[in-house]
């Protein structure tokens, strides 16, 4: 009872100021981290939007142009890249680059020769003529506008990612930190919002699920994807803060700052949860499903796997409560969910009509974000559905091949290649030189991009901003920081202590210590003692004053006055204390 009376006691200001630690509250961020966390705080913020044209969009798209801006000049006036890792940063900044230059070429225009022989040209070559005109120039997209658009919602996830890449390991998690608290905040949007009902006002789209959480976006289910991706990296956090409670047997562990990170992060953990289930997507909640079992994995092959039973355990006791408290006022939602859902035969007729659309314009496409215009050439009496509007496939690889042609699904190949190998080398084989969190995070991110991949096979999550900067960021954090050398934190230097007058030495002492030839001590900055030589017992080795070795002056030392309760290689001992110059003596008349 005593110690927890003490426990009870004991002031919360140290255990709070514990959970943020000297090294945070004095960090300065780079310039290139600031432009990455304000460009995903915005994307997450604004880009919740599933068509282009948005205000909000063009908002993001504006905000995003400095932070792009300053990763190009950064990634050019790198001078750190050698061999390999120049390689991989070429190779990667290429496939971006086709990214980008695949809809810039489909906005070209071509001579009436040229276009009037695309496939799926033909109907466009005739109905001109009718009306009276000349043939134009046109590009290969059949809706140039549609295709800027598309072209603008790039220069976002662009920036994030090449902003990421340059960021050192402890600078990403930084930025990972920011995902977590936004997607935190969305889930309290979306309980106000159906708690407020349809007439809420922190609803930001016109177009939405009127009754349901919705958070930052316009679809439950892409807030449903942003949940998932949160509560994956919230998990390394998680395990990382479970991994560091070494002992439970020891009252004082309970009143540790580390005990207050463990249950900040599981806390965050059944929010995340908690918003799942108010979101009620069906991707979502099957795709949470398997977040949760990779938590698990993750928590196993941490490198500190030997207390990975331990922190399973915790994780089980955290999801398990999140179920119960969300099952308590979401079950009846969530049933009723499952129970019907319009879109479930309407999925099919999508795919079918999109795949004879692109049949249709192969091999180069209808030109990047023309789905609508297109489905709506091919769709067909019996395919239409009342009081639906059809603005997506509603299964991303297919709207790709669409609109890309040949190229888009090559493209997917490759990626899916690289994100396979990159997956591969994480989860078996990690880099030395990277700490076993970070290699955790770089897993759970291995995970999220797989996680969005399947999604995308019923859904569009990475048709909004919002989820591609998600994305984009998951894959730099697969990519090795641009840049040989980490860049640490600066530390504002520290304020020097008041004058102790019993660490003091005596007014003598001092000027016997400042007599003439004697070198400075030098000492290491990482450590409290002198320097010492190679080998040998302690004391042996270390390079004591020339006075302490003189008999004369070891009794004006003594004389002075000076002791101390240390037994430090720089002070002396008490009385009968062991004297380290008489053992040097006596070494030095062995010798």
């Amino acid at each position: 009872m005593a110690s927890l009376s003490l426990f009870r006691e004991r002031p919360l200001a140290p255990i709070l100021s514990g959970l943020i630690s000297a090294r945070v509250r004095e960090y300065r961020p780079s310039l290139i981290l600031c432009a990455a966390a304000f460009t995903m705080a915005c994307s997450l913020l604004l880009g919740g939007g599933t068509r282009g044209g948005f205000l909000s969009d063009a908002i993001l798209q504006l905000l995003a142009i400095p932070s792009l801006l300053i990763a190009i000049s950064c990634l050019v006036e790198s001078r750190s890249l050698q061999g390999g890792a120049r390689r991989d940063v070429s190779r990667t900044l290429a496939f971006c680059g086709a990214i980008a230059l695949i809809p810039l070429i489909q906005l070209i225009p071509l001579p009436p020769s040229i276009w009037t022989r695309l496939p799926g040209r033909d109907e466009i070559a005739t109905l001109i003529p009718l009306l009276g005109g000349d043939m134009p120039w046109l590009p290969i997209s059949v809706s140039a506008h549609s295709t800027w658009l598309s072209v603008l919602s790039l220069l976002p996830p662009l920036a994030v990612f090449l902003a990421t890449i340059q960021l050192g390991y402890p600078e990403r998690r930084h930025l990972n930190l920011l995902i977590i608290a936004i997607g935190v905040a969305s889930v309290f949007v979306g309980l106000t919002q159906v708690a407020q009902g349809q007439s809420s006002p922190l609803r930001f789209f016109s177009i939405t699920n009127p009754t349901e959480a919705v958070g930052f976006f316009a679809n439950r289910n892409h807030f449903a994807a942003l949940l998932y991706a949160v509560l994956v990296f919230a998990a390394v956090w998680a395990i990382d803060a479970a991994f560091k409670i070494q002992t439970w047997s020891d009252i004082r562990t309970l009143a540790s700052p580390r005990i207050a990170r463990l249950t900040a992060t599981f806390l965050i953990l059944i929010i995340v949860i908690a918003g799942e289930a108010i979101a009620r997507s069906r991707a979502g909640l099957a795709l949470t499903m398997v977040g949760l079992l990779s938590a698990f994995a993750l928590a196993f092959a941490d490198s500190r796997r030997l207390a990975g039973a331990k922190v399973s355990k915790f994780l089980f006791l955290a999801i398990g409560a999140a179920v119960l408290l969300s099952l308590q006022f979401a079950l009846y939602r969530i049933l009723d969910r499952f129970g019907t859902d319009p879109l479930e035969q309407a999925r099919g007729t999508f795919a079918h009509v999109t795949v004879a659309a692109a049949g249709a314009f192969m091999p180069f496409g209808s030109g990047s974000g023309t789905f609508v215009p297109v489905y709506q050439l091919f769709e067909k009496a019996p395919d239409l559905i009342p009081n639906t509007y059809v603005n997506h496939a509603h299964d991303d690889f297919l709207e790709i091949w669409l609109e890309t042609g040949i190229v888009g699904p090559v493209m997917i190949c490759v990626f899916l290649v690289w994100w396979g190998i990159a997956s591969f080398r994480f989860w078996r084989t990690p880099s030395a030189g990277i700490s076993a969190f970070d290699t955790t995070l770089a897993r759970a991110a291995t995970v999220v991009i797989g996680l969005i991949l399947a999604h995308s096979l019923v859904d569009y999550p990475l048709r909004t901003g919002a989820m591609m900067a998600v994305f984009a960021v998951c894959c730099a954090y697969l990519i090795e920081p641009v840049g040989a050398t980490e860049k640490r934190p600066r530390i504002a230097p520290a304020l020097p202590r008041e004058a102790n007058p019993r660490s003091e030495p005596p007014a003598a002492v001092a000027r016997m210590l400042a007599g003439p030839g004697l070198a400075p001590v030098p000492r290491d900055e990482t450590q409290a003692h002198p320097v010492l030589r190679s080998g040998g017992r302690w004391g042996e080795n270390i390079e004591w004053p020339d006075q302490w070795r003189n008999p004369q002056e070891k009794k004006e030392f003594r004389s002075a006055g000076f002791r101390s309760d240390q037994s430090g290689p720089d002070q002396a001992q008490p009385g009968g204390g062991s004297d380290p110059g008489r053992k040097n003596q006596a070494d030095e008349e062995e010798q």
